[in-house]
């Protein structure tokens, strides 16, 4: 064999190798690619299966707490109503929130649950059974006009158990909340691990061919910022979440869950720093009779102008919660004595009495209020609020006794 034949026969050769070589860095590059794009969108893919869940049984524990207050509250209603239509129309509303509370517990079980999930509605359904025999108790009682009885029932007995059931119901969404966040943690570190990969991957192919080494990159780089994006959008939809979570969405006030969170942070600073806490609730007077007449627009208008009033009040250390319907609560560190409660009774009464202007429309409302201060009135929380909702509706009480059941809406 010639010379000339034996290096044309290498050059072939190479050329061959050369061609298989690039041949296979290609079907590298068209892996390497496939399984970024497959790993994003896999990633991707789960996070919003993950997220969707958990943002679900959050929704529904929401709405098992607003239902179980809403029927609370109807069933109070329904205790210190004198007229049979008022108390039937109550009893109406504890039914419709009553089946409320059971269709959120029921979608709630429908779920596929984890063994915390079924231990927690386990825990409710305990409380449910209790709850369930005191409310027809109380309903009895009620019907048979025997007030008193029904409202020592409520405070003593029921107000106790709600409070745990509420608890409950809170800590299942505060579990949800925290394997949201893991789940993006765990997410993100993942995604971490595929990026460094790849990216190692794209650095070898770089040294076979740079043009195809760059053009991996860079669509590396595209992806990334696509996941980085989607999570930051995952994070601030979290956030919002528990903003929604935490606040009142008409005034937006702290909510029943945030100002428990603020009383019991509350408690604790004052046992540290020999202070005292303020709590107080605040029912308006006649309020359905707004929505009846003017429409829950008007009524809108005037809890948000209930709301501003209230927090023009107070100090911004303070908090002020919106608990459902017509009702308020505030936490005050440092009240100090029955002059100075007295005195915020009276700039609540003024504020409250103003007239309220929708537009051509003037409305005009009072308040009923019962405050308990930490420590005399209780060094628990369940005693401070079973203290304030007391003296509330026994204020609420007298005020109608003195009005002689006459609406103060105009």
């Amino acid at each position: 064999m010639s010379i000339q034949s034996f290096s044309q026969e290498g050059s072939k050769s190479l050329s061959t190798m050369l061609g298989a070589g690039f041949a296979l860095l290609l079907l590298i590059m068209a892996a390497l690619i496939g399984h970024a794009v497959w790993s994003i969108h896999n990633l991707e893919t789960r996070m919003g299966e993950i997220v969707d869940v958990r943002n679900r049984k959050i929704q529904l524990a929401t709405d098992l707490q607003e239902a179980a207050h809403n029927r609370h509250s109807a069933l109070g209603y329904q205790a210190i109503a004198k007229d049979p239509f008022e108390r039937d129309e109550n009893f109406q509303q504890f039914t419709k929130w009553g089946f409320r509370v059971g269709q959120a517990r029921n979608d709630l079980k429908a779920m596929t649950l984890d063994s915390f999930e079924k231990v927690n509605l386990a825990q409710q359904d305990l409380l449910v059974v209790k709850i369930t025999a005191l409310h027809d108790e109380i309903s009895d009682l009620a019907a048979r006009d025997h007030a008193g009885q029904a409202l020592d029932l409520i405070a003593v007995e029921l107000r106790p158990l709600n409070m745990q059931f509420t608890e409950t119901v809170e800590r299942l969404r505060h579990y949800e909340r925290d394997k949201i966040k893991q789940s993006l943690l765990e997410t993100q570190a993942a995604t971490g691990t595929a990026i460094r990969l790849h990216l190692a991957a794209g650095a070898v192919a770089l040294l076979l061919a740079a043009a195809v080494g760059g053009l991996t990159r860079r669509l590396l780089r595209r992806q990334m910022g696509q996941i980085f994006e989607h999570m930051s959008a995952l994070r601030e939809a979290g956030e919002q979440l528990h903003h929604q979570a935490t606040h009142d969405p008409l005034t937006g006030l702290a909510n029943r869950s945030l100002f428990y969170q603020r009383l019991y942070e509350a408690m604790a600073h004052a046992r540290e720093e020999n202070l005292k806490v303020g709590v107080l609730y605040l029912d308006l007077d006649d309020f359905k009779p707004v929505n009846d007449l003017y429409g829950h627009a008007a009524g809108d208008k005037l809890l948000e102008e209930v709301a501003v009033r209230l927090k023009g009040l107070v100090r911004i250390t303070d908090t002020v919660a919106r608990l459902g319907g017509d009702e308020f609560a505030l936490v005050m560190l440092g009240l100090e004595g029955v002059e100075q409660r007295d005195t915020l009774y009276r700039h609540l009464a003024e504020a409250m009495a103003q007239p309220v202007r929708i537009g051509d429309l003037e409305l005009k409302t009072g308040c009923s209020i019962g405050c308990a201060i930490f420590p005399a009135d209780g060094e628990r929380m369940d005693e401070l609020l079973c203290a304030a909702d007391s003296r509330m509706y026994e204020h609420k009480r007298l005020r109608k006794e003195a009005r002689g059941h006459k609406s103060v809406v105009r």
